[in-house]
């Protein structure tokens, strides 16, 4: 276990409700992309492919003051060994639920190609430019993208890499609906790193229910480790997590109420 400072303080609201807070994370994320389009000629955003991201996907696609054909959209991990067409890829799934406008600059991970080949080339598409926005979940155990506990480096000097998934990460696609049962989840995954991550220049983290209240309260009440790699978090200067009360339920009184909405 890698224990760091915190560098930053993680800026948190709490929703009263599941739709509540997708709504309030989706409006944050359009804000800050907005703001983007009016300072530079396109945007670099990252997002991650979960339930918890739909109605934050459904706001943030509906402002109408976001000109998508200036943005270059990428996400932040997918399965190995599973057909580019299966609902449950992580590139199918964001490319359902993204705006049509913003499909044809969305640069999805390939699945059915040399995984080696495969973290060279999204490597050098993250690392063209600047990241912009990532939008970002928490899983039941903690982890970013991929990045599981035990198997996380803060200072990994990659910017995409090839991870073996935790039984913890396999049973919650079960548990979201994602998969049948686990035997049918796949075992490998290609994954953006952490620095890969925290180099976007705002984080937009949305976390919703009770099985992430634990994971929660130990990214925001936690010390800053790699067996908790969400707590990652803290050492980056622009980032909001938006949680619902069920998310929020294992935080301190006076965290779950500082910015409530």
């Amino acid at each position: 276990m890698s224990v760091f400072d915190r560098a930053s303080k993680v800026n948190v609201v709490v929703s009263d409700s599941a739709e509540s807070a997708g709504t309030a994370a989706g409006h944050a994320a359009a804000a800050t992309l907005r703001k983007v389009l009016a300072e530079q000629p396109r945007a670099r955003v990252i997002f991650a492919s979960a339930p918890s991201q739909e109605h934050m996907l459904r706001t943030l696609g509906q402002d109408s003051l976001i000109d998508w054909s200036r943005v270059t959209t990428f996400h932040m991990d997918d399965y190995l060994e599973l057909d580019p067409a299966h609902p449950a890829s992580f590139g199918t799934w964001l490319a359902d639920r993204l705006p049509e406008a913003a499909r044809p600059g969305l640069d999805r991970i390939k699945q059915d190609v040399d995984p080696d080949d495969e973290v060279r080339r999204y490597s050098e598409l993250i690392a063209a430019a600047p990241i912009d926005l990532v939008c970002l979940g928490i899983g039941v155990n903690g982890h970013i993208a991929f990045n599981e506990p035990g198997d996380t480096d803060f200072d990994d000097p990659t910017l995409v890499r090839k991870i073996e998934l935790a039984r913890t990460s396999r049973q919650q696609q079960v548990d979201e609906g994602l998969f049948p049962d686990i035997d049918a989840v796949p075992t490998h995954a290609l994954t953006l790193t952490v620095p890969a991550i925290l180099s976007a220049r705002s984080l937009v983290c949305t976390v919703l229910g009770e099985a992430k209240a634990a994971a929660v309260a130990a990214t925001l009440h936690g010390p800053v480790t790699t067996e908790v790699p969400a707590s990652a978090l803290h050492t980056h200067s622009d980032v909001v997590v938006h949680l619902d009360a069920a998310a929020a339920a294992q935080l301190p009184a006076q965290l779950r109420a500082s910015d409530a909405t």
